[in-house]
């Protein structure tokens, strides 16, 4: 498969580009009243399971804070992707990442038996004042290009004990799926509008608690293009439907302990209108060993009901209600991951070069009720300048 980039898409990009500029032309006074302070940073993250799926990915980070207090933020991600070439048909289990929830498009019959390569650059500009903040993202694939704006404002209360927050962004993705045997390659596209609100309430000197919600209302294609379902006897794209519904209300817990350590527990609730809903309890665990290592321990249990229109198996034409899906995160299931990471902050090796470095190594084990488990390894570089 070939990375193209159209005429339209091209101009969609000199577009997103005009905006960014044009965001960041908005702030040129307050920012020429001088710059207070300046950060700049590099990470790369590389992610790898025993699929031997593996993630590359760049992050450039860069931000300014004026003599006004005008903040400015940008962020450049680069992703690659690469699947593993496999032997399997579309839209089987074996032709996806229970890991990332990722599938491949598998374009030809000859596709399975390559690698497939999926790239992804993204681009985000960011402007906040006086708890007061606006933001603005496009990213681009082979086969999506997506955009968003976002806005948000806090306040502290009951003698900054307390911060409320809420927050809104609607993004608009086109989406052209790459033809192949069995997908028309239809444009389609898919609109998100999102808010939320957060409180934070510190209760004790080492205690802070955190509640929240989030809603999110979407429109447009919200299956995979490339999956397919078998229904009555025979293959035929996956169906969902192009409206749905999304709230989710969490609750966490960050507690100090006295040996240089924290603990934070997390209990997240979700549901939509797909009849879809699920429980998330997790647990963290920093120790503070001395002034160049940190350990982060987590767990976390996911327990998942159905959505009303999925099956293990469609005996009749049109599945159910006209959907049907062969998306493992459509069923019921219950999954556990656990692992660990190790943070080193080499001081006196990145200093001389007149840098502050961060490595990080990380493990981390997913199993589920799917029959499906992976070894998940993190290895990342940071450098802030």
């Amino acid at each position: 498969m070939r990375v193209q980039v159209t005429h339209k898409r091209a101009t969609q990009l000199v577009l997103a580009a005009t905006v960014a500029g044009a965001q960041v032309a908005a702030f040129a006074p307050a920012a020429r009243a001088g710059i207070d302070e300046s950060t700049a940073s590099y990470l790369f993250n590389f992610y790898s399971d025993v699929g031997g799926v593996d993630v590359f990915g760049h992050y450039v980070t860069a931000g300014v804070r004026t003599h006004n207090n005008v903040g400015l933020s940008f962020q450049w991600v680069h992703d690659r992707v690469v699947f593993p070439a496999i032997d399997a048909p579309p839209g089987t289990q074996e032709a996806a990442d229970a890991i990332t929830a990722a599938s491949r498009p598998i374009a030809s019959s000859a596709d399975p038996y390559q690698d497939y390569v999926k790239v992804r650059n993204s681009f985000e500009g960011g402007v906040n004042y006086a708890g007061y903040s606006a933001g603005y993202y496009v990213s681009m694939e082979n086969d999506y290009f997506a955009q968003m704006v976002s806005f948000g404002v806090n306040r502290d209360v009951r003698g900054d004990n307390l911060n409320i927050a809420a927050g809104a962004s609607y993004s608009w993705d086109s989406i052209e799926p790459l033809e192949d045997e069995d997908t028309a390659g239809v444009p389609d596209y898919r609109r998100t509008t999102y808010w939320n609100v957060v409180a934070t309430q510190v209760m004790t000197k080492t205690t802070v608690l955190r509640v929240g919600a989030e809603f999110n209302r979407v429109s447009g294609l919200q299956h995979n293009p490339y999956r397919n379902v078998y229904v009555a006897g025979s293959n035929v794209p996956e169906s969902h439907p192009d409206k749905r519904m999304r709230q989710d209300f969490f609750v966490g817990l960050s507690q100090y302990v006295y040996n240089r350590s924290s603990i934070k527990l997390d209990y997240r609730y979700y549901s939509d209108d797909w009849g879809v809903s699920s429980h998330m309890i997790g647990v963290k665990l920093n120790q503070y060993v001395n002034e160049q290592f940190i350990f982060r321990y987590r767990y976390r249990y996911y327990a998942q009901l159905p959505s009303e229109f999925y099956r293990a198996e469609y005996q009749q034409a049109g599945g159910v209600g006209g959907y049907q899906t062969s998306d493992y995160r459509m069923s019921d299931f219950g999954a556990h991951l656990f692992g660990g990471q190790i943070q080193w902050y080499p001081h006196g090796l990145f200093e001389k070069l007149g840098m502050h470095g961060q490595v990080t190594l990380g493990y981390e084990r997913y199993f589920n009720s799917n029959n499906f488990s992976a070894d998940v390894f993190e290895t990342g570089l940071q450098l802030a300048f």
